[in-house]
């Protein structure tokens, strides 16, 4: 199941949000966006995990965690990102 269908099917099932803020639950939906972003972003690029992943000078494991919304982004990491790719990733200011 992509990230995507987890998000609908998020969408359906509160048992893991009931708990959290509102800006929790923003912050979680912002991180999906850019995950989902980088992850469609790679793909029309035509290239794989791995050579992203050797343009950045990270691991594969790590452009996989970004991919699946697992792991924290910094807003440099995002930029270097964005310029690997050559295209920008989401638009901060349009929330």
């Amino acid at each position: 199941m992509g990230l995507l269908d987890k998000m609908r099917t998020a969408e359906t099932s509160t048992w893991m949000t009931d708990a959290l803020s509102e800006e929790e639950r923003r912050t979680a939906a912002f991180i999906a966006e850019i995950a989902v972003s980088i992850q469609t972003k790679r793909k029309v690029a035509g290239l794989t995990q791995k050579e992203l992943a050797e343009k950045l000078g990270v691991t594969q494991a790590m452009v996989s965690r970004w991919e699946n919304g697992e792991e924290n982004f910094t807003a440099a990491t995002l930029a270097k990102i964005s310029a690997a790719l050559n295209t920008p990733l989401c638009n901060p200011l349009s929330a």
